[in-house]
């Protein structure tokens, strides 16, 4: 998938849907069919009427939609055979830390306006559209950073975001030097300390 415009032209392509807004965290409701795709980490993007909110999965949740779950003691084949329509009384969540925005056709690694109830929100994971989130104008910028920490990823969800995308980033090893000199500026504005033992673990997680 090449451009924006073909991901958001098919709503059967959105793995779920607004569900709250609170300051820069957006809640959605994931489809059940889509929550085994999303990741700590996932770059998801938000079909607005306005411009289009961009952010990174911060936290995610799985839990019974009316009381208490019951244990029914079953292999989870045992449960979809007996059960097949279970996943109708589950609510699938993720918390997106809101950190970018798409305007026109130009990433920009700043919150703008935000999104309304029910829009809906697409998983973004083709490597041209990921390519294009992570090098805004042909630059590694990882100045997204700031606002996924500041909305509280810590050194465990920032280490998952790298572990989740290292088939992305092991086709830029060519570029691990600008990439790390980026991704240190972004963790220092960050706030985030002993940099030097945080790259050790980006580079043992991404085989570098």
């Amino acid at each position: 998938m090449s451009s924006w415009g073909e991901l958001l032209s098919e709503k059967r392509r959105a793995i779920g849907e607004v569900a709250s807004v609170e300051g820069g965290k957006i809640e959605i409701f994931v489809y059940p069919e889509f929550y085994p795709r999303v990741h700590i980490g996932s770059v998801l993007i938000v079909d607005s009427e306005e411009t289009k909110p961009i952010g990174l999965a911060l936290k995610l949740a799985h839990s019974a939609r009316h009381g208490q779950m019951v244990p029914l003691h079953r292999t989870r084949s045992e449960i979809s055979d007996m059960y097949p329509d279970i996943e109708k009384y589950h609510r699938f969540v993720s918390t997106m830390a809101y950190t970018s925005h798409l305007r026109g056709d130009e990433i920009i690694h700043v919150r703008s306006s935000m999104p309304k109830l029910h829009d809906l929100v697409f998983l973004v994971d083709s490597k041209s559209l990921l390519v294009r989130f992570f090098k805004p104008k042909d630059i590694w910028d990882f100045s997204f950073m700031r606002y996924y920490v500041a909305e509280g990823a810590s050194y465990l969800e920032l280490r998952e975001f790298f572990y989740h995308h290292r088939e992305f980033f092991s086709d830029f090893l060519s570029e691990k030097d600008e990439i790390v000199s980026r991704v240190v500026y972004a963790l220092i504005k960050s706030g985030i300390r002993d940099i030097a033992g945080f790259l050790e673990d980006i580079n043992e997680v991404l085989g570098w």
